[in-house]
């Protein structure tokens, strides 16, 4: 198998674990703000009133990110037969410590395993038996063994190191980081490059990593909201009739925070709103990241604003991103005299 075929296959492999994983992270990422929001940092300690249980729903949700991840990493190589050996060396990664990184090595390996386990011939009369009990048990076995005896205490040692590099990140690496994640999360809105970065913001969120994950959820009403403003600034004479009524919508998406209303004017001109969206999502990123401002919760830019822990210069960084997009991707327009080419509708 060549090289970059399988690299593209394990990219894809990776995107489904990260889809099934993002509600789960949504569900329990919003239950625990809201507790954080209403109950205060008390709520960590203690189950005596409803911002307490709010709380033990949304960290038990949190914790089970490697137990998904492997498992349907797993199922998007092997299918059904890969689910349950996952599931069981998910969550025996996560008792060990190793997060986000063991759960993807737990899956890739369940996963290939039990597509080779598939592969072995058997008297068709045994097939069920081979699909029931002898892949799940050895496919359990064997990865389990590996991780408990081999590669647990390495990946927790990385972990461990980096949710300590995380946790520590202040000056020209936590801008460095964010201009990153931001430019991440606008590359491909939505693609499979913005759920990398999304999970990688959501496992420093659950490690308390809050100067990544801050950047990555800044990074998603960036984009939309400038190309809102793009189209206000730019008018008729650079978008269609169209592309402002979208540009109306991307407002709303924006503030609620859905990366995908941009999406409409990147398939129109990707080659003047991709860039753009990414330079812009990256400055705001950056400068919220050299204000250092962070935010404790699982919510996206603008509904973020009340619950960071300098609400005007979080704003701020916000809005200089949205305005650095859209002046940046009139700019682009005008120059290449794409207005002359606009058509109504």
């Amino acid at each position: 198998m060549e090289w970059k075929k399988f690299g593209k296959q394990l990219a894809n492999h990776f995107q489904t674990g990260v889809s099934y994983m993002i509600p789960l992270v949504t569900a329990a990422g919003l239950l625990t703000s809201i507790a954080v929001i209403f109950g205060g940092q008390n709520v960590w300690n203690q189950t005596s009133n409803i911002w307490g249980n709010l709380r033990l729903l949304g960290q038990t949700g949190l914790g089970f990110i490697p137990v998904i991840i492997a498992a349907y990493i797993s199922f998007s190589i092997a299918d059904r037969p890969g689910l349950a050996p996952a599931f069981i060396v998910g969550l025996v990664a996560s008792q060990m410590g190793t997060g986000f990184l063991g759960g993807m090595l737990a899956g890739l390996l369940v996963g290939y395993l039990v597509q080779w386990l598939k592969k072995i011939p058997m008297p068709t009369n045994l097939m069920s038996v081979k699909s029931l009990i002898i892949i799940p048990f050895l496919a359990t076995l064997i990865v389990g063994l590996i991780f408990v005896y081999i590669v647990g205490s390495p990946i927790k040692t990385m972990t461990v190191g980096l949710t300590a590099w995380l946790k520590g990140m202040s000056g020209a690496n936590a801008v460095l980081l964010a201009a990153l994640l931001g430019g991440m999360m606008a590359v491909d809105m939505g693609g499979p490059i913005n759920k990398i970065a999304y999970a990688f913001g959501m496992a420093a969120f659950t490690s308390g990593g809050y100067a990544a994950s801050t950047a990555m959820l800044m990074a998603i009403g960036i984009p939309p909201l400038g190309m809102f403003l793009a189209t206000l600034i730019g008018g008729k004479k650079l978008y269609s009739d169209a592309e402002i009524e979208s540009g109306r919508s991307a407002a709303i998406m924006g503030i609620v925070g859905i990366t995908e209303g941009t999406i409409p004017f990147a398939v129109a001109d990707p080659v003047r709103v991709i860039p753009s969206i990414i330079v812009g999502t990256s400055v705001g990123c950056a400068v919220n990241a050299a204000f250092g401002t962070i935010q404790k919760t699982a919510l996206s830019t603008v509904m973020a604003i009340p619950f960071s822990s300098n609400w005007f210069l979080y704003t701020v960084a916000i809005i200089i991103g949205v305005i650095v997009e859209a002046l940046l991707v009139n700019f682009l327009k005008r120059f290449t005299r794409k207005n002359k080419t606009v058509k109504e509708g």
